[in-house]
């Protein structure tokens, strides 16, 4: 082989590998910006994700927040159902104990008029000692004898 062919071949292998570096300093460049571009992409979509992960859990919040205040708000219901009820059984009481008192009112005003009766009763000459009214009592008993046909003596 001849040397300048040799230097030759040295030569064409020198431009090749000097093109190649220039090549690959001239597109470094981009390749470089691509990347960073994809890495800020990356980044944004990261950043949305935490966004939406962030109100997913604002919202879960509130509704965790909404139950709690919907369970105090049953809580407190509730225990004003129990005050009414409380409320509702003193009432029940003090009206049965009106009541007692009332029917024992009844029951003494009803014998108060019983001893009254049969005070009158012993005081009026023409009522037996059971009450009976001894004018109507005979009549009864001559019209009852007389329907029999009795005849148990002269009639008054």
């Amino acid at each position: 082989m001849d040397t300048t062919a040799l230097i030759w071949i040295i030569v064409a292998i020198v431009v090749v590998i000097a093109i190649i570096a220039v090549v690959l300093v001239v597109t470094a460049k981009g390749r470089r910006e691509r990347r960073q571009r994809a890495q800020h992409e990356k980044a944004e979509k990261l950043r949305a994700e935490a966004r939406e992960a962030d109100l997913g859990a604002r919202q879960h919040e509130a509704e965790l927040a909404q139950a709690r205040a919907d369970t105090a708000a049953a809580q407190a219901e509730s225990e004003r159902a129990k005050a009414r009820a409380a409320q509702a059984d003193i009432d029940a009481q003090r009206r049965a104990a009106d009541i007692d008192q009332h029917a024992a009112e009844a029951a003494k005003r009803r014998d108060e008029q019983a001893e009254t009766l049969r005070k009158a009763d012993k005081v009026d000459p023409f009522v037996d000692g059971d009450g009976r009214d001894r004018a109507a009592t005979d009549a009864t008993t001559r019209s009852d004898r007389g329907a029999t046909g009795e005849n148990t003596g002269p009639e008054r």
